[in-house]
């Protein structure tokens, strides 16, 4: 999905060039994470403007600027692969490399990266694995868990009796480990958490090629405040006047 919708992305820009810039864009979602030792912040947002046109992604700011779409601003990764930090910022994308459309059928997945770019972003390190579409697909999986308790480490959170709330045989996980980084809370008018989701890239320690994406979201079975959980390697969702 999130392939198809940058492609989508990338040929408005070519037709439209620099409409962008004067679009003025509504925003559906926003999410703010603190980037460690640093005065700068990492948003995650989604964006609608004129002719139907969807932007999301990463905006990196300092804490005294106020959000806003900048086209040119916005990170070239699809998902975090590590926690922020004031030296590097690690994500990852994905491309065609010949597997889009009827290839794909016939092409064979590569889980290395095919090619890593280093760029600066306000004094930070972008590093960015771009992979084989097919590679990065085959290695995606999801579900939803409904959790009894949990536990938060300096890199992960761990959460204990899992239900699985998705799949049409009960299924269960005595214990889950989420590495953090690209974590996503959302807070009820209470300041208690409704849902967590979590998008978790994991990657081989050296040769770093792709042993599983995935996408969980999780809900607990009892009451969680926001304050339960640190702001290292998690998103606290901005709530938006519409």
């Amino acid at each position: 999905m999130k392939a198809k919708l940058f492609l989508i992305l990338l040929i408005l820009s070519l037709f439209y060039g620099c409409s962008f810039e004067k679009t003025e864009w509504r925003i559906d979602s926003l999410f703010v994470q603190k980037i460690e030792g640093s005065s700068k912040l990492i948003y995650n947002f989604n964006a609608w403007g004129g002719r139907d046109s969807n932007l999301y992604g990463f905006i990196i700011l300092d804490s005294t600027e106020k959000f806003k779409v900048e086209v040119e601003n916005i990170l070239p990764i699809y998902q975090l692969s590590g926690i922020p930090n004031k030296l590097n910022i690690e994500g990852v994308t994905h491309d065609c490399y010949g597997t889009c459309g009827e290839p794909y059928y016939k092409s064979t997945s590569i889980l290395k990266p095919m090619k890593i770019d280093i760029t600066n972003n306000q004094g930070i390190n972008l590093i960015t694995r771009t992979y084989q579409y097919k590679g990065y697909s085959e290695s995606s999986n999801s579900g939803r868990f409904q959790f009894d308790k949990f536990k938060e480490t300096k890199d992960s959170l761990y959460f204990y009796n899992l239900n699985d709330v998705e799949s049409m045989e009960e299924y269960h996980l005595d214990e889950l480990r989420i590495k953090k980084g690209e974590i996503y809370l959302y807070v009820n008018k209470n300041n208690e958490i409704d849902k967590i989701n979590a998008q978790v890239v994991q990657l081989s320690p050296k040769i770093k090629s792709l042993i599983k994406i995935s996408n969980f979201t999780l809900t607990p079975k009892y009451k969680v405040r926001n304050e339960d959980l640190s702001q290292r390697g998690i998103f606290r969702e901005i709530k938006l006047i519409k």
